[in-house]
């Protein structure tokens, strides 16, 4: 406390002994200093960002009302880095914050469209402006949705339905959806799950009557229809052959990057024509088997008769008045029985039905034409034949090198021989197969960043922070001479208390008195080195000061 207080002591004396324009000018530059430090420090702090709201990524569309925002509110230290998010200098999130809200670029979310269809609606609204408004709303959250998948920019999406006619009143539903990709093209799993996406948001919306476009390439994606035919300009079997393209040539150059850099690979598939294949096979049996067998089986029984009694009404049981009746023998007999059996069998021939059914569009035929660079092979002799350390490099034997190429080759032949579908029995499996090399010419290598180059980037980006740096510097040197200066010297203090001495003498006194006894009289008293009394007599009255001088050559004579 005792070092601060001695401290600010001395500076206000410094202070008090300047001259009223040497006071103005330190002022100023300490002015100047504070100044540029808080520059300085400003300045610094731009460079510490933040991500804004927590790193959340913006779209295509979202980036673009982000940047006239912020350009509106004269807000330019915002970056947008990889992943679509902004990154926004640290500490100033409420002003790009207000800037979005006043612009109305806030990051749209999920249900915002439909929150904001819902609140528009008012008892003088009609239903036809009620429904036109949620089914804008319903396209535009569609669009969002397909926007945050991977891989995608930006979407849009546009809904249709019309009257067929006839007395039911079918509908007739139609939807289209631009997609923009962040990168190449769409592949088929996104092209599924958008037609998804859009069929189950609208009730009775066939995923076939999706048409996606791709505003990148210009590629459209039809449906298919249920006759088969392509819907618009998308044919099933370009479709399926580009896949299937896709497929082939992603396999064969994943199994060829594990040992060859720089291999181009080119697939061509030919597909069956059909969209389903149905095969119905009947094989007959020679044995014939038996279908239908029935049996009847009839059984007859017969009596022959024995002999006549008397002849006459008596004997024949007829009863003439209350004559009573006379008993008879009964009479006997022979009695046979018949068994007869019909069989009847209908038989036909054996066989057995075998029915196959494949899907269409199958790999038929499958080409691939691959490309080796030179180098590879170079590098594969140079692997085999090191150079000793501090020895200069050989050029590779022509001779080893073709044979290097010719077993490369062979062995790059069988291993993609096993990626493709197998051709027929007993036919040349290489045909479908080409491979051959190229020269690929090496690239000029990315020269070294020189110092001075380094340098002069540095001084590029960070030139205010050193000019800053320099005119502090260079204010605080000035600040200082100048109460160096102007601050009283030790000589002088020293010459100032005898001064005030003699100024107290009469004035009459002083005059009658030369200025060499004056002079001795300081110094008698203990005053400075007579060097230090003569530069600052000098300075006073430069005329005592060569009577001085001319008065010590002479007593020196």
């Amino acid at each position: 406390m005792d070092f601060i207080n001695k401290a600010w002591t001395q500076i206000v004396d410094v202070f008090k002994g300047l001259t009223p324009g040497t006071r103005i000018a330190a002022g100023l530059l300490a002015a100047g200093v504070v100044v540029g430090l808080f520059y300085l420090f400003q300045y610094r702090t731009t460079l510490s960002n933040e991500y804004l709201l927590g790193g959340r990524p913006f779209v295509a569309e979202e980036l673009t009302k982000a940047e006239a925002a912020f350009a509106k509110a004269g807000l330019s230290h915002s970056e947008v880095v990889e992943g679509g998010r902004i990154k926004i200098p640290q500490g100033k999130k409420d002003l790009y914050l207000a800037a979005l809200a006043e612009s109305n670029a806030l990051p749209v979310d999920f249900y915002k469209y439909l929150d904001e269809a819902a609140k528009s609606d008012n008892p003088f609204s009609s239903s036809k402006s009620l429904e036109f408004k949620k089914s804008n709303a319903k396209q535009k959250e569609l669009a969002l949705i397909i926007s945050r998948m991977r891989g995608i920019a930006s979407a849009t999406v546009q809904y249709d339905e019309a009257a067929k006619g006839g007395p039911r009143g079918d509908l007739s539903r139609t939807a289209m959806v631009a997609v923009k990709p962040l990168a190449g093209e769409l592949d088929a799993d996104q092209v599924k799950a958008i037609r998804s996406i859009v069929a189950s948001a609208y009730a009775g919306l066939d995923r076939n009557n999706i048409s996606i476009t791709d505003t990148e390439s210009g590629h459209t994606y039809g449906g298919i229809g249920a006759d088969g035919t392509a819907i618009g300009e998308e044919s099933a079997y370009a479709s399926a052959k580009r896949t299937a393209e896709r497929i082939f040539k992603q396999k064969i150059s994943d199994h060829l990057q594990g040992w060859i850099s720089g291999a181009i690979v080119n697939v061509n598939v030919e597909l069956s024509p059909e969209l389903q294949n149905t095969v119905q096979e009947v094989k007959l049996d020679t044995k014939p088997i038996a279908v239908e067998s029935s049996a009847t089986t009839k059984e007859t029984v017969s009596k022959n008769g024995g002999t006549g009694g008397r002849p006459g009404a008596t004997s024949n049981g007829v009863v003439q008045g209350n004559k009573g009746m006379a008993l008879t023998e009964e009479a006997t007999g022979s009695e046979s029985t018949t068994n007869e059996t019909t069989e009847k069998t209908r038989n036909q021939p054996g066989y057995m039905v075998k029915h196959t059914e494949t899907p269409g569009h199958i790999p038929t035929k499958v080409t691939a034409a691959i490309q080796i660079p030179a180098s590879h092979f170079v590098r594969i002799w140079n692997n085999r034949n090191p150079v000793a350390a501090g020895q200069p490099a050989k050029p590779p034997d022509v001779a080893q090198l073709d044979q290097i190429k010719q077993l490369e080759l062979k062995g790059i032949e069988d291993a993609v021989r096993n990626l493709i579908p197998p051709v027929p029995q007993g036919t040349n499996q290489y045909p479908q197969l080409t491979v051959a090399i190229y020269e690929d010419i090496p690239s000029t290598p990315i020269a070294v960043p020189t110092f001075s180059a380094l340098a002069l980037d540095y001084l590029g980006e960070s030139w205010r922070t050193i000019g800053m740096i320099a005119v502090g510097l260079v204010s605080l040197v000035m600040l200082r001479g100048m109460i160096r200066g102007g601050a009283p010297t030790p000589v002088a203090d020293a010459v100032a208390a005898p001064r005030l001495a003699a100024q107290e003498v009469d004035e009459e006194e002083a005059e009658e008195q030369p200025v060499e006894t004056v002079l001795r009289r300081k110094f008698d008293a203990g005053g400075p080195n007579l060097k230090q009394e003569l530069q600052l007599l000098v300075k006073e009255d430069p005329d005592a000061a060569a009577a001085i001088l001319r008065n010590w050559i002479g007593d020196a004579a």
